[in-house]
């Protein structure tokens, strides 16, 4: 299926296509030159193996801006539907991966004003069905600074627009070695993280390791991973994020881990204690990046400060290698603040439809203070199948 749209001296097609295949080397060479920048979060292989995973019950709805035979966007969205317990249900057009992926985006190689218009043009004339246009987690940065205004600058009159600010993610530029990045700690970290490195490196034998240094396979590594993630989280009563979750989510990560380790992309590390893996990171290595997603560590060894004794080694890890950041990604906690990380914000565009249907929705869900309500009285959206 493909629409023409027109523009001044040219004319772009919109194609939704049925599927990942034949995909992958044309989406992620894009990836890598698009004017709104890259993430691990936008590759093929995250979003395909993502759609493998959670795609059923929703409608794929991707879509590419061609030039003649040239692809010069991607829209990496899908149609799905929740229900508002007691007052019925909405379907809403987002990106793929929603609520698992820190950033989510557009991939546009060039004519960035219309691809994005031609996107929005087919969105809101051809495709049915749709309540909202809510697309979340899109990093506010200089690459797309001021792009959904001009995406959303010329919408029909029945639709309402919000935009706000859904998260903050702290990010760490980093430095040529380690010694400058201590520099930028306040001394009390600094002295602490030189204590408790002191002290550790006296009663034991400390080694840092990826992990297929460490001797271990992906299935290996994740299932260690997990382990000391769960007695992080079982340590102060609460369930890790792979008890939480829909039992999909280990699947998806068990698999993505595979994936990744074949591209090079798996950042799994450990700090081993005596040959004893004490605290683990599952990261991801991406584009001279390193994206913080998931930790852990044993409570037996928390006297040793072994989350920042982690997170030092990390650091000094991506410098050797050459990266540019050390990504910390959704939530500003401050454990991730006293690295004296910098933040960017996430934003969130929605585009409603008129109703009072559609709109209740909207009011119930985008005002802090009835939505936090809503939570309360177990009201929030929940994800149904259509």
């Amino acid at each position: 299926m493909w629409i023409l749209r027109e523009f001044e001296g040219f004319v772009l097609r919109v194609r939704e296509v049925n599927g990942f295949e034949g995909l992958m080397d044309e989406w992620n060479s894009l990836l890598k030159r698009s004017l709104l920048g890259s993430s691990v979060f936008l590759t093929w292989e995250w979003l395909s193996t993502w759609w493998k995973h959670f795609g059923e019950g929703r409608k794929l709805l991707l879509l590419l801006v061609e030039d003649d035979d040239e692809v010069l966007a991607i829209a990496p969205l899908m149609l799905s539907r929740y229900k508002l317990p007691g007052f019925g249900a909405i379907k809403k057009v987002e990106f793929l991966s929603s609520r698992h992926s820190d950033y989510s985006n557009f991939v546009v190689l060039k004519r960035e004003a219309e691809c994005l218009r031609a996107m929005v043009d087919h969105l809101t004339g051809t495709v049915a069905g749709w309540d909202w246009i809510e697309l979340k987690e899109i990093p506010e940065t200089t690459e797309n600074a001021g792009y959904l205004e001009q995406m959303f600058s010329d919408v029909p009159s029945n639709l309402k627009l919000n935009k706000r600010v859904c998260n903050v993610c702290p990010y760490i530029s980093l430095p040529g070695s380690l010694d400058l990045l201590m520099e930028r700690l306040s001394t009390r970290m600094r002295k602490n993280l030189n204590r408790c490195l002191r002290r550790i490196r006296g009663e034991h034998r400390v080694e840092f390791k990826r992990f297929d240094e460490a001797g271990f396979s992906v299935k290996e590594a994740m299932k260690t991973f997990l382990e000391l993630h769960e007695k992080r989280w079982t340590s102060q009563g609460l369930p890790g994020s792979f008890r939480s979750k829909e039992a999909a989510f280990l699947d998806f990560h068990m698999d993505i881990a595979g994936r990744f380790a074949d591209r090079g992309w798996l950042g799994l590390y450990f700090l081993m204690a005596d040959d004893k893996p004490v605290a683990t990171q599952y990261a991801f290595e991406f584009d001279w990046k390193m994206y913080d997603y998931l930790g852990g560590f044993d409570p037996q060894y928390s006297a040793y400060s072994v989350g920042n004794l982690f997170t030092m080694h990390l650091l000094e890890k991506c410098i050797q290698k050459g990266f540019t950041e050390y990504d910390m990604m959704r939530g500003d906690e401050a454990y991730k603040l006293a690295w004296n990380a910098t933040c960017r914000n996430n934003l969130e565009v929605r585009l409603v439809r008129g109703g009072l249907h559609s709109r209740f929705f909207d009011w119930v869900t985008w005002n802090d203070a009835v939505s936090g309500l809503a939570e309360k009285l177990k009201l929030s959206l929940k994800r149904s199948h259509a």
